[in-house]
């Protein structure tokens, strides 16, 4: 199923005006999973995407049990379980081989345990078939966000190409680049000071690497490889580098960049990994991420207007739970407008819909303040704590924090959350 060509999805090139209840800005992973869970409840909305086709953003994306959970929500579970493989436990070695910490998932509490390394353009065609056609609207880039000058309860969207949609609910799942948090007046997501290139391997005839999650640690770089399938790999190779001015680099720089900050390291077949990666595959990222010191109920919501996922708590991939975590998001915010615009209590309140709707966005962030602050700032201790640039700091990491911190059970902790069930779509359910 080619992306661009779905029938759920819509162009507008229309220079006209829509009128909406629910408008999501930004149609990745954490959109459209927000618009197929509104759906699962009988909530409409549109998606607004800015380019002219879905793009995963990325090669691969690990769930653990909390974003396996999502799955099952949506009957795909077992698809991607077929699919993919789970690495039941991972090891972490120094860049001359020595394994500092092994830990094997099945000795961890709340078992049993699924990390699962899954390609992106797969989970997102997965997702666009659970939301209902013409909820995607492509070549929809919102350039300016206003308050209606007639209904104070209504926030006004301007497109690019002229048109314009109104709203009683707007949400932001656009990224770290944010147009929505932006217009909320949130900080931009910071430069933690080190550069990711990742990609994935494809060996056709199959390959000899162990089927676990390996990290391997040197002086300020330090290498992952996941299984992915019987026949691929993911990896990443991240270090310290707080220069911003590499985005015009081609895929075959990326290629030899990779092989010069690796050429010290003992990774068995690690160049073999890096020259089955197909061009396409290569990417290269600035980690940044903005921790949310105040209450994100204070910030984060104006009336009707929120952001979730990245545009709302970006964090660094060190926990690979970025993508669970917009998941998370999307489930519990459609079960909370659900509750504020479809339940029986929702029918007989004497509060009006507009207020019971930023009561809903009020309350969706004082449950999840707690659990984003957490992860986003344990992720940059993670990968704060890599980080070594002396021999003195070296010897630390290797004894003390890599088997403290990655050969626990501590470690899987994150992944245990239960996102819980979305409602029952009462009217659905009579028909």
């Amino acid at each position: 199923m080619a992306l661009s060509e779905n029938g759920h999805i819509a162009e507008t090139g229309n220079k006209m005006h829509h009128e909406e209840r629910i408008v999501i800005v930004g149609g990745g992973f954490g959109g459209l999973c927000f618009a197929a869970a509104l759906h699962k409840v009988g909530l409409k909305a549109v998606v607004l995407e800015q380019s002219d086709k879905l793009r995963p953003e990325g090669t691969t994306m690990t769930l653990w049990n909390n974003g396996m959970r999502i799955l099952e929500l949506f009957g795909l579970a077992d698809q991607f379980r077929s699919m993919y493989l789970n690495a039941p436990g991972a090891e972490y070695f120094n860049q001359y081989g020595r394994r500092l910490a092994i830990l094997d998932h099945s000795h961890c509490e709340g078992g049993p345990h699924e990390m699962r390394c899954v390609e992106r353009k797969v989970l997102l065609e997965a997702i666009v078939g659970q939301v209902p056609q013409g909820t995607i609207r492509l070549n929809s880039r919102v350039t300016n966000i206003k308050k209606s000058e007639t209904s104070p309860n209504v926030t006004n969207l301007e497109l690019q190409d002229g048109s314009t949609y109104s709203a009683k609910v707007v949400v932001g799942f656009d990224g770290v680049n944010s147009i929505v948090a932006s217009w909320l007046g949130l900080e931009k997501p910071k430069s933690t000071g080190q550069l990711e290139i990742r990609g994935m391997a494809e060996f056709h005839n199959g390959y000899n690497f162990p089927k676990l999650f390996r990290m391997f640690f040197g002086r300020t770089v330090r290498i992952g490889i996941i299984p992915m399938t019987a026949t691929k790999l993911y990896w990443f190779v991240v270090w310290t580098d707080s220069s911003e001015g590499w985005r015009n680099i081609t895929p075959e720089e990326i290629k030899e960049e990779v092989l010069q900050l690796t050429k010290d390291f003992q990774v068995p077949h690690f160049t073999s990994c890096v020259n089955n990666t197909s061009m396409e595959t290569l990417i290269k990222n600035t980690l940044r991420h903005r921790i949310n010191m105040k209450p994100t109920w204070e910030t984060q919501v104006a009336n009707n207007v929120t952001v979730c996922g990245d545009a709302s708590h970006p964090t660094t991939p060190n926990l690979g739970q970025g993508g669970s975590m917009a998941f998370e998001d999307a489930i519990i915010l459609a079960r909370k407008l659900h509750q504020a615009l479809k339940s029986k209590e929702s029918q007989i309140s004497k509060v009006s819909e507009s207020e019971r709707i930023h009561q809903a966005l009020l309350d969706f962030h004082r449950e999840r303040h707690g659990r984003t602050y957490a992860l986003t700032h344990k992720a940059y201790m993670i990968g704060l704590s890599a980080i070594a640039d002396t021999a003195i700091k070296c010897f630390i990491r290797d004894w003390f924090s890599i088997p403290r911190g990655f050969g626990t059970g501590k470690y899987m902790e994150p992944a245990l959350f239960d996102v819980g069930s979305l409602p029952i779509d009462e009217e659905e359910s009579h028909n």
